[in-house]
Parts: structure tokens; sequence; C-alpha cells
């Protein structure tokens, strides 16, 4: 009887447990990722010479984001690109972040190329390991001239 009782005991602890991680009770917050890949500039390992590019949204009339794919190293990154030279510093910014984990990174990050500043035309992020069940989705940001505000685009989720 003993026996039985304290299985019984095991046997709830144990679908309790299952229910609370379900739920996200006690599960704590995921952790974040850690693959060779991340933080790395395209041009690593020559990522961005498979690279294809899986969306691209206009932000506004004069600038896109893209969400870049490289099909030999598994990963994504972002793109923003306007059309014409910029007129000022931090004029546009990228975004890419990872489903799994919400790690992102911009274009000033390690690995990324630098925001637009003024007289250029593009900038990328650093990479995310994509491979599924990963997803990435990439986020643009344009400043509006003479203004504190931006136009935002994002893409779908690769």
């Amino acid at each position: 009887m003993k026996r039985l009782k304290k299985k019984i005991g095991l046997s709830i602890i144990m679908t309790l447990s299952m229910v609370f991680v379900s739920f996200g009770f006690g599960a704590g917050q995921t952790s974040a990722e850690n693959h060779s890949y991340d933080g790395k500039s395209p041009y690593y390992n020559s990522c961005a010479s498979s690279a294809v590019t899986k969306d691209k949204v206009w932000i506004d009339s004069v600038s896109y984001v893209e969400l870049k794919y490289s099909t030999t190293c598994k990963t994504a990154w972002a793109k923003v690109t306007v059309t014409r030279p910029a007129v000022y510093t931090h004029e546009a910014d990228a975004r890419i972040i990872r489903s799994t984990d919400g790690k992102a990174y911009t274009c000033n990050s390690s690995g990324g190329n630098g925001v637009v500043n003024k007289g250029q035309t593009s900038c990328y992020t650093s990479m995310v390991y994509d491979l599924d069940p990963r997803k990435a989705q990439a986020q643009g940001i344009h400043a509006i001239p003479n203004s504190d505000a931006y136009k935002k685009a994002v893409t779908i989720w690769y």
C-alpha cells in the first residue's frame, strides 16, 4: 500500500510538472542559443556568396529591407537599402531577429557594417543561424527627414 501511494504521488508530481512547463510556469525564459555563425559578418566563411533574398519589403518610396539567407551556411541577415545617397547621419538601419530565442543584431552590431550614414546607400547586420526549426525576420527603419520620426517595415519569417 505504501508503495502504491508513493507511485501515485510521483505520478501526480510528474503530471503537474509537465502541465507547468507546457504553460510556461516554472520553465523560465528561453535561453539564447549559441551557434558558431551567430554575430558573424555575412562575408565570414563566404556565407554571402550563396545568399538568396527570401523577402524584400519597401519601407517607404526610397528605402527597402531584405531578408537574406545563405543556402550554404544556413544563416540569415538583414540588409536595408536607400535608393539614393543618405542625406544625413544614421538615416537607416536594419535588424535581424531569430524566432526561437529572440537573438537579434543590427547593422551596428559586431559583424555588421554600421548604419547608413550620409553619402551611403545600404547596411547589413551580422548573421543568425537559421536552420529549421529556427526562423528569422528582417526589420528595417528609415528616418523621416527633418523629424524625429521614422518608418519601419518587417519581412516574413523564414
